[in-house]
């Protein structure tokens, strides 16, 4: 097994996913929307990009499943479940991980 693949590393690109905004990828240039050239992304904006390609009438990129990352999300730190969230935590990875460490046990 990979000893890259982690709970806290499957969380995380979920995480990527699941608060990507469209403004990590898009900006309004003088006027005229633009895409963010894919350099400029950091890697969680970059790690909810499934698929860019050039068309016949300009560029199409396709993003992971946003909702679907979420609703893992949910689902691990037991919002949809009547499970207890920990009360406001300092971030979304914290608690995530605070999440994984019963999942874990």
């Amino acid at each position: 097994m990979d000893s890259r693949i982690t709970a806290e590393a499957v969380l995380g690109e979920l995480a990527a996913i699941g608060f990507a905004r469209v403004s990590d990828f898009l900006c309004v240039k003088d006027g005229t929307l633009e895409i963010r050239d894919i350099g400029e992304l950091s890697p969680d904006g970059a790690a909810a990009v499934a698929s860019v390609e050039k068309t016949s009438t300009g560029v199409k990129v396709k993003f992971y499943d946003k909702l679907k990352a979420l609703e893992l999300l949910g689902r691990c730190v037991g919002i949809f479940d009547g499970g207890q969230v920990a009360a406001e935590p300092n971030n979304l990875l914290e608690a995530i991980l605070e999440a994984t460490k019963e999942i874990d046990n």
